[in-house]
């Protein structure tokens, strides 16, 4: 069955309609006959055959508005031209008249109105379901009425009786105006059903409960999260007052149509968090909605922005295998930094700047539990001091001037069930040490410019390439900041202290730029190994590796000599002075042990192949022969 019904109580209305929904216009419209009760029984079908708008006329609209039956009825209405059309004819009989129907056939206006036209003996009786039509048309024939006009049973009515009746019959345009109305209705009620689908869907696959309640503190919707979150069947709730959820600990606000934000609870082992928000237009209230968090689960998503955040660069690539190194002393910090990995205690790594804090703090992350869970580095230095604590701790919307719409997450929320590393931290400034103590002893922030407080877990690890204690004597850092952090401390012996590591360490470097920058180079010539094994790093690692680096942009053979490593440099002679009296031994005394150890070396890597070992060292292969011989090799 199409969507749209018209109930025809008589055939020639019946013809009328059929005729019209040819039109393309019409398409959504079905015709059926029926008067009164049958045309009743046919709405009472159409509902169980999904049919959203019924059309009729006189009583038999009136008996299907009447039945309720949870459609829209559009009622095909009697102009005044057409009952003057059916006066007409009977106008001319000068004979009484009874004028018998239904309230919404005739009105009181329209009644008015044939009361001055007509000048014969003339009655309008009004009748309605409780009335028998045939003891009403005997009663008016009684009182001497001879001559009717009526709808379909008052016409039925009378020839059954003998008497003469006139029907009230609808014109086209009244049956077309009503097919109109009924479209419309369709059409707003297509619109509202998406609208109600698009809600339904959205409330019903949300991550809160949502409970609505109306003006009179009903529950008119009850979603399935709430259910599952408060333990309530949907079923037993619905149409129920608010005073039946009395295991809301916050429903006096309801009856109030008072407010509340995040109020949190406990129902069992869950903590939730509650919100009531009024619904009102002006000044009428309609009733509120209330809101359902599993606080739990929230966390539980944060935790999955976060690890995408991670995949975007929140990671650590570094474990303690790619630390590069033979000191035994630095063997010693990296297996203790590999104890404290299996530990959630703070971490403070102390050293120069350049020692490879960092590659120690992303291979403790690496190696311990949290390995899953994000690492985010923050170097404190390069933090500007008017937004530190924005971007340690985060600030709501509307903050400050300039705030992003939304608010913005603080490094500590990112860094949720993962590590935080804080380079340098004796550059924060004394009062954000106070707050940063804190956020470490009660585990839980509060971004700026607002009231909640977010549960954090976060491993802690600290660097400093500055004496801490030094700069709590001088009021500089905070002293019970300073233990908080302290629990598990490691030092990173610097480049002087391991000299033995820069010959690892820089063959390690040439392979890796050579790869960057697609060269070709050997290794590096007897001066410029003993130069770089002698040279002053105060930048330690890092300017060992931009020193390398710079060599193989600039060397264009296959080997670096001491040339490719000091022209075009702006150099400090009191840090290169060591490095040239060894360069000026090597250069006049043959058997220097430096020398004797450099080739060794190369003729090791290169399986005592006199051919590959006089090339990577820039020599014959005579020069070789003699030196091996001279140094004893």
């Amino acid at each position: 069955m199409k969507e749209i019904l018209l109930v025809a109580p008589y055939k020639q209305m019946y013809d009328s309609a059929l005729q019209m929904v040819k039109n393309q216009k019409y398409r959504n419209i079905d015709v059926v006959r029926g008067n009164q009760q049958a045309g009743l029984v046919q709405a009472l079908n159409a509902v169980e055959n999904h049919v959203r708008v019924v059309i009729s006329r006189g009583c038999t609209y009136q008996l299907i508005k009447e039945a309720n039956i949870g459609l829209p009825v559009v009622e095909i209405r009697l102009s005044p031209s057409e009952l003057i059309e059916s006066l007409s004819a009977a106008i001319e009989k000068d004979r009484p008249l009874a004028i018998v129907g239904y309230s919404n056939v005739i009105n009181s206006r329209d009644e008015t109105m044939i009361k001055k036209i007509i000048k014969t003996p003339l009655t309008i009786v009004n009748i309605d379901d409780s009335d028998d039509v045939k003891d009403v048309v005997s009663s008016c024939a009684a009182q001497g009425f001879s001559m009717f006009i009526g709808d379909t049973i008052v016409k039925e009515t009378c020839d059954a009786a003998g008497y003469e009746c006139y029907l009230h019959q609808s014109s086209d345009s009244s049956i077309q105006a009503a097919m109109d109305e009924a479209l419309r209705i369709y059409a707003a009620l297509q619109q509202e059903q998406e609208l109600a689908r698009r809600l339904r869907t959205v409330i019903d696959f949300a991550n809160d409960g949502i409970i609505a309640i109306d003006g009179n503190g009903r529950v008119i919707l009850f979603n399935a999260i709430a259910q599952d979150l408060l333990g309530i069947k949907q079923e037993k709730i619905l149409g129920e007052p608010i005073e039946a959820l009395s295991i809301l600990p916050f429903a006096g606000g309801i009856k109030k149509d008072g407010q509340v934000i995040d109020q949190t609870f406990r129902i069992g082992n869950r903590l939730l968090s509650g919100s009531i928000i009024p619904v009102s237009m002006e000044k009428f209230s309609f009733g509120s909605v209330i809101i359902i968090r599993d606080i739990q689960k929230i966390q539980d998503w944060e935790q999955k922005l976060r690890v995408t955040l991670m995949e975007k660069g929140f990671v650590a690539k570094h474990k303690f295998s790619s630390i590069v190194h033979k000191n035994t002393e630095m063997a010693h910090c990296i297996s203790i930094a590999k104890k404290f990995s299996q530990y959630n205690a703070s971490v403070l790594i102390e050293g120069e700047s350049g020692v490879g804090k960092e590659l120690f703090a992303q291979s403790i992350h690496n190696e311990g539990i949290r390995r899953k869970g994000p690492f985010v580095a923050v170097n404190c230095a390069v933090l500007p001091k008017s937004l530190i604590e924005s971007e340690l701790f985060g600030y709501a919307e509307g903050a400050f001037t300039g705030s992003r719409k939304g608010g913005k997450p603080g490094y500590f929320e990112l860094a949720h069930r993962g590590t935080l590393f804080l380079d340098e931290i004796s550059e924060l400034p004394l009062e954000v040490q106070a707050q940063l103590l804190r956020v470490i002893q009660e585990k839980e922030v509060m971004r700026i410019g607002d009231s909640k407080i977010i549960p954090i877990d976060v491993r802690l690890i600290c660097a400093a390439n500055k004496n801490l204690v030094e700069m709590v004597h001088e009021s500089l850092f905070r002293k019970d900041l300073l233990f908080r952090i302290n629990t598990l401390s490691l030092y990173i012996p610097s480049l002087s202290k391991r000299r033995e590591d820069i010959e690892l360490l820089s063959g390690y470097f040439l392979k890796e730029l050579c790869k960057t920058y697609n060269k070709n180079i050997e290794g590096f010539s007897p001066n410029a190994a003993v130069w770089l094994c002698n040279y002053h790093y105060e930048g330690n690692i890092r300017e060992l590796r931009n020193i390398v680096e710079r060599a193989v942009i600039i060397c264009e053979g296959t080997i670096i000599r001491l040339r490719d490593l000091r022209d075009g440099r702006r150099e400090d002679a009191s840090l290169l002075k060591a490095a040239a009296e060894h360069i000026v031994t090597a250069e006049t005394t043959a058997l220097d042990d430096i020398e004797k150890n450099h080739i060794s070396r190369v003729l090791a890597d290169n399986h005592w192949s006199m051919t590959k070992a006089s090339a990577a060292l820039g020599i014959s292969r005579t020069t070789l022969w003699r030196k091996i011989h001279g140094l004893g090799l």
